[in-house]
């Protein structure tokens, strides 16, 4: 048995906190909590007045399977990389993950969950416009088997969620920014754009709306000059490039999110969808037609912070749920360059779960934003907890069973962080087991 002494519980129900308490495990399960636990016969550990929470609940995040990558399915990360992944989500107090690349097969996921000790979920996405979608952009991971499953197999295999569905690979958003424009640009002048000038050229061609009517002939010879490309390309050959890797998808994007929102009311599912400014609209469609609705990274920057908000303030009156991410906008800042719209949403309460995303690999752990969020001023460290412990479990039942809530008889998925520093993990439970820092 082991006994956590001297701890600052936070519960994770987003309003209790048990100063001065300890807590014990026995085998895999949390078996008292008080102030006074004896320590006979126990392994003790004290955390010195340290935070102890509920093992975080990532609902969003990509590359965690051996799966093929993203909405656009490409090939699946090495090993290595996986690996590396998970590593990074445990270090941020991650002990559950949802993986959202949603064309994995189940040998894909449960390899993973070999390898390692976190507890590494799947959503599925297994649809024919979803696989036409993805062929459209690209579609060298999918393989026969990704190809003929189906999300209602998938489902009863133990699939958690439908999702994602569209993408920033598929829907022309930071995906085709930090991958395939850049890929496009190379191929054709051996130069590569940073993400942040394929969006600007993105956005010069096609607007924030993804409009051929906005194409800014002018504005992509100025972007040309800029960059030293206007020996290389001219705006219409520019623009053309842009055309050919962002607009082909699209139309199969938005009919494979239609296809899973009718799949995921049959299945009784959470259905996750891309929420960006080209999707806006079908969002407010789908909001309205009920089931359980995760607008995924609400705070995505396609949108203005006016945009994004008005949008989330919609969707959550037709009974949607608003998820924002961290992306990389507090640490690499190459795909979101400032955390502004994540602030926003904390600052007018509109977030009901946080989540990481991808942010082009370099997403930033969970508590990372939620200690900028506290530095400013904005939020209360129990409601934040919340947003991605119990509430994440609420929404996605079949993801965190048991788990997210400190309470006698829970699963033992526990984090210890610093009280002075709460992005500063020092302990990570799983099971009860100790996978991560020192007693």
């Amino acid at each position: 048995m082991l006994l956590l002494r001297n701890g600052t519980i936070i519960t994770g129900d987003g309003k209790r906190v048990l100063e001065d308490h300890s807590l014990a495990i026995e085998g895999n399960r949390i078996i008292a909590i008080g102030r006074h636990l004896p320590a006979e016969g126990r392994e003790a550990v004290d955390l010195a007045g340290d935070y102890l929470l509920p093992g975080l609940i990532n609902h969003h995040a990509h590359g965690c399977t051996m799966g093929p990558l993203f909405a656009s399915g490409s090939p699946p990360l090495s090993r290595a990389e996986v690996l590396a992944n998970l590593d990074k989500q445990l270090q941020g107090g991650v002990t559950t993950v949802l993986n959202v690349d949603g064309f994995a097969a189940p040998e894909e996921v449960q390899v993973v969950n070999a390898w390692h000790p976190l507890t590494v979920k799947t959503a599925t996405s297994h649809s024919p416009a979803n696989i036409e979608a993805a062929l459209a952009v690209d579609g060298r991971g999918l393989g026969a088997v990704h190809r003929q499953l189906t999300m209602a197999e998938m489902w009863e295999w133990g699939a958690v969620a439908v999702g994602e569905v569209g993408s920033g690979h598929t829907l022309g958003g930071g995906g085709q920014e930090y991958m395939y424009i850049p890929l496009r640009v190379r191929e054709e002048t051996g130069i590569s754009l940073t993400p942040r000038q394929a969006r600007r050229l993105k956005e010069a061609v096609l607007g924030r709306y993804l409009d051929v009517e906005k194409f800014d002939r002018e504005g992509v010879d100025e972007l040309l000059k800029e960059w030293g490309l206007e020996d290389k390309l001219t705006a219409e050959g520019a623009a053309e490039l842009v055309r050919e890797s962002v607009l082909p998808s699209l139309v199969p994007a938005r009919e494979g999110i239609r296809e899973a929102a009718i799949e995921a009311r049959l299945l009784g599912a959470p259905l996750i969808v891309h929420n960006a400014a080209p999707t806006k609209e079908l969002l407010q469609e789908l909001a309205r037609q009920g089931g359980t609705l995760v607008a995924a990274h609400s705070n995505h920057d396609s949108f203005t912070p006016g945009e994004a908000l008005a949008q989330a303030r919609h969707l959550r009156r037709e009974g949607a749920i608003i998820d924002i991410a961290t992306f990389d906008a507090f640490g690499a800042r190459e795909t979101t360059p400032a955390p502004e719209h994540f602030f926003a949403f904390l600052e007018y309460g509109q977030a009901d779960l946080i989540s990481t995303d991808y942010g082009g690999g370099k997403f930033d752990p969970p508590l990372v934003g939620v200690k900028a969020a506290l530095e400013r001023g904005l939020g209360f460290l129990p409601n934040l907890v919340a947003k991605l412990t119990s509430r994440v479990a609420q929404v996605f039942p079949r993801l965190a069973p048991e788990r997210g809530v400190i309470e006698e008889g829970k699963i033992a998925d526990l984090i210890v962080v610093s009280r002075q520093d709460v992005a500063l993990v020092k302990q990570v439970y799983i099971g009860g087991k100790l996978v991560l820092g020192r007693r």
